[in-house]
């Protein structure tokens, strides 16, 4: 098994290198000290997805109908994400969350492209990408949605609101994660008498 060199703390000036004083000592550290076991990691093909290739103006400009348009897919990435607490097995939900924001702005392209580019441009030269710079931008970018896709832009606060998720996913067998509890303390027999002298609490307290 090859062994990596860690380099701990140590005595000043106990190693040299390239004539200049330093500090530490060199101790041998295997793979299975650092990670006990064995973690199965998924492939690079299990990986390997489209990417989403837009700027921060864009996805700013588009959060809120991408919001309402891939709501399902994201809050069902997020609640395996807090269900499982592994991320390994909640591939397959991220690339449903992928799929949806591509083929978002795909139809974004195909039907409002000019009105859309008008209004993340705006945002992207406002300074700090503030929203109330480019109202007018975004009229004629809702209504354009709002005509040829049928989208209406979502009121303020409503893709925060707590929902319900209706999932097929099976629910995980230890949700929280939690450490199995003890078992109860076994029931005392006969009679219990109070203590002779009183609570100890007392002499803490005083």
């Amino acid at each position: 098994m090859r062994r990596r060199q860690v380099a701990l703390g140590g005595r000043k000036g106990s190693s040299r290198r390239r004539g200049r004083r330093g500090c530490g000592s060199l101790v041998w550290v295997g793979a299975t000290d650092i990670m006990p076991g064995i973690v199965e990691l998924p492939t690079l093909e299990d990986l390997k997805v489209q990417e989403v290739k837009v700027s921060s103006a864009v996805l700013k400009a588009a959060a809120h109908h991408y919001g309402a348009q891939c709501d399902k897919a994201n809050k069902e990435f997020m609640l395996c994400r807090w269900e499982e607490k592994d991320p390994r097995r909640c591939l397959e939900e991220g690339k449903l969350v992928n799929k949806c924001a591509l083929e978002f702005f795909r139809q974004i392209k195909r039907h409002c492209a000019e009105p859309f580019t008008e209004y993340w441009t705006c945002i992207d030269y406002s300074g700090l990408q503030l929203l109330r710079r480019c109202r007018k931008q975004q009229a004629k970018f809702d209504k354009c949605v709002l005509d040829k896709l049928g989208w209406v832009r979502p009121d303020l606060g409503e893709l925060s609101k707590v929902t319900k998720v209706k999932t097929n996913r099976p629910l995980p067998e230890n949700p929280y994660h939690s450490r199995p509890r003890p078992e109860p303390n076994p029931e005392v027999e006969g009679d219990l008498k109070p203590a002779r002298h009183g609570s100890r609490l007392f002499f803490w307290t005083t």
